[in-house]
């Protein structure tokens, strides 16, 4: 699966992927307390039992930084095929939500999240190693490419 893709190990910081995400959609910081809590408390057990918490980070070590997806035309393709799974009003909004020590990523926006994880990379010990997050980082290339988002 390795030589399907042309991979370039190497990972991003949370920082080169705001930067990636501005270049895509026009987004503005919020709080986490936009969020519900049920969300919230979703993506904090992600994050703390997740592949990408390394270092075994707790819930009380985490640093989030939330942003909200701008409904303009940037954003409309993401918007478009946003398929709201709870709240079925027309009101939706996209959030992305970044956790600063491992790097994880949270967002309503199916697309999104495999933009994001992509563009975040993999390092040269996963891909080497053959690794679960470097399995994982080549079924999000397989998703993207096959439009299964």
């Amino acid at each position: 699966m390795k030589n399907e893709h042309k991979i370039t190990p190497g990972e991003k910081s949370v920082e080169n992927l705001i930067d990636f995400l501005k270049g895509k959609v026009d987004i503005v910081e919020t709080e986490i307390t936009k969020l519900t809590k049920s969300i919230f408390k979703h993506i904090i057990q992600n994050v703390v039992h997740g592949n990408q918490n390394k270092e075994n980070s707790t819930s009380n070590e985490l640093d989030f930084i939330v942003y909200e997806v701008v409904k303009n035309n940037r954003s409309n393709s993401y918007y478009q095929s946003y398929i709201p799974k709870v709240d079925h009003s027309e009101n939706v909004t996209i959030y992305v939500v970044f956790e600063k020590k491992t790097r994880g990523i949270y967002t309503n926006s199916n697309i999104l999240f495999l933009e994001l994880s992509i563009e975040r990379g993999v390092s040269q010990y996963d891909y080497d190693n053959d690794t679960d997050l470097f399995k994982g980082y080549l079924f999000y290339l397989d998703s993207y490419s096959k439009g299964e988002y």
